[in-house]
């Protein structure tokens, strides 16, 4: 699978840690010419996810054997087939399948087409035998029925197909296969394509390698107004000590070595500082001014200024003085 990437085309992910202000650079970057930017709310998660593209990395490339390299490439076949697939009120079978991210109906038709021949290229050699291993990964329902075939004496009631993978040239194809998956669905004079929350805020390199050209923008918040704003939202926390806990390891478990290829912003910087948080991300996007041809009509500086400042009217301002005790390096003096 070879593709032709154009020499200008960037991938240019926008990541944040959860209400942390990373709208504000999706509508910033819907104002340019020639950028492609999905909905905000989807996020192409084939990287990041447990089973997804880090982790067949580390299986293939890293800590390899048998075992854990058969397994990755079987995880990420179930990956691929729960993204893809739609769920359909005709085909029953899909919504025992399918998340409802419809990733192939998303990338023109060409999702699962792509994956098959990114996989083909990771595959050396496959072959069905008994294989205990994979049954560690079956529901419930298939490990009991592969029980009682076996009890049957069913012939094969515990054979797998059983892959062999430890390629050469796992970041080129995996290159090829993200870049050609990404531009399935853009116009043809693309030169900056957006993803949302592919990369991981923590360490974005690590993904920023599986591409030829790409770009992190990773936009962080005062933690008083970040409460606030996900309060109702309880993967963000459930309380105002677990929010503590959460912010703190969360910024701990994140490498802020400088890295060419990732611009940390604050949210804050947008209102407060937007000429030169603007220049900014442009200039590490490689994005001329001229291309910003609808300044303000998405993202307003002005408008969103509102966003700035709500813990001042928050109810519960012990919480509030409790984030300032424990998280006060993090807040911002000019809000």
């Amino acid at each position: 699978m070879t593709v032709a990437v154009p020499s200008s085309l960037v991938y240019v992910d926008l990541s944040g840690y959860a209400f942390t202000g990373k709208h504000a650079v999706i509508d910033l970057m819907r104002e340019v010419d020639k950028a492609h930017v999905p909905h905000f709310q989807f996020e192409f998660a084939l990287l990041r996810i447990q089973g997804g593209i880090l982790d067949l990395e580390h299986a293939l490339c890293g800590s390899w054997s048998p075992i854990r390299s058969d397994a990755a490439i079987r995880r990420f076949r179930r990956i691929v087939r729960r993204f893809g697939a739609k769920n359909d009120l005709a085909r029953p079978r899909s919504w025992f399948e399918a998340v409802g991210w419809n990733y192939d109906d998303y990338y023109a038709g060409r999702f699962f087409e792509l994956s098959d021949r990114y996989l083909t290229r990771l595959v050396q050699d496959r072959w069905r035998a008994p294989w205990p291993y994979p049954m560690a990964d079956l529901s419930d329902g298939e490990l009991f029925a592969r029980k009682v075939k076996q009890k049957l004496r069913v012939p094969g009631a515990m054979d797998f197909d059983v892959v062999l993978s430890r390629p050469a040239d796992f970041i080129e194809a995996t290159r090829e296969y993200l870049e050609a998956v990404l531009t399935s669905n853009v116009a043809p004079d693309t030169e900056t394509v957006v993803m949302h929350n592919a990369f991981e805020p923590f360490d974005p390199p690590r993904s920023i390698r599986m591409f030829h050209r790409a770009k992190s923008i990773v936009v962080d918040r005062d933690p008083r107004d970040n409460y606030v704003q996900g309060l109702w939202y309880k993967p963000v926390a459930t309380g105002v000590d677990q929010f503590i806990r959460r912010y703190r390891t969360y910024r701990t478990a994140t490498n802020y070595t400088p890295h060419p290829d990732v611009l940390r912003i604050r949210f804050e910087d947008l209102i407060f500082e937007y000429d030169a948080t603007v220049g900014r991300i442009f200039s590490h996007v490689g994005i001329e001014p001229s291309r910003h041809v609808k300044a303000r009509a998405h993202f307003d500086p002005d408008v969103s200024r509102k966003n700035v400042g709500l813990h001042r009217a928050h109810e519960d301002q012990p919480a509030i003085r409790a984030i300032e005790r424990e998280l006060g390096e993090f807040c911002d003096s000019r809000v």
